[in-house]
């Protein structure tokens, strides 16, 4: 049971590395307006935000029990170390190499805690890139809209400026 949990936070890590990935590699900016526009239509946001929550408290519990597995090993490794003697619960391997089976449990617990440590701050790192991704669209349609308006309007006096010269002409060739 406890390999299908790792397994799964394993599993969870592999997909962020893969988001954070695709959130991250240079594309033009065309293209990721684009795709971040299609993904901003379907709110895709707001309709994962409770599986995503629930990832995260689920990431959390593993740390956290991974943690505490960690402390119980060490102290039972200290406390055999004090004592000086092997535990009898110890394999028949641990004959020639004493305490192997607490250093294996120590190895995957440390393991386990890198894991879940790792999957719970990528998720907070996609989800800022998200939102930095989704401020990016908006601020750059913004300076389009702007600079849109701003043609519009160094576009206008020209326009008159072209239209009141035909007419300053043909003005000056009715005064002379």
């Amino acid at each position: 049971m406890a390999s299908i949990i790792w397994m799964s936070v394993f599993l969870i890590l592999a997909v962020e590395l893969v988001i954070t990935l695709i959130l991250v590699v240079p594309v033009p900016r065309k293209i990721r307006n684009l795709i971040a526009k299609k993904i901003f239509m379907f709110e895709l946001g707001d309709r994962l935000k409770t599986p995503i929550l629930f990832v995260g408290i689920a990431l959390s519990l593993a740390l956290l029990e991974s943690y505490f597995t960690h402390q119980r090993i060490m102290a039972r490794i200290l406390e055999e170390q004090e004592a000086g003697v092997a535990a009898p619960h110890h394999h028949s391997h641990d004959y020639f190499y004493p305490g192997l089976h607490d250093r294996e449990r120590k190895y995957k617990s440390e393991r386990n805690l890198y894991l879940a440590g790792f999957a719970l701050t990528l998720l907070f790192v996609i989800g800022r890139l998200a939102v930095l991704l989704q401020e990016s669209v908006e601020l750059h349609e913004e300076t389009d809209r702007v600079d849109a308006q701003a043609d519009k309007s160094t576009s206008k006096p020209a326009e008159e400026a072209s239209q009141q010269q035909p007419a300053k002409k043909n003005q000056e060739k009715k005064v002379d």
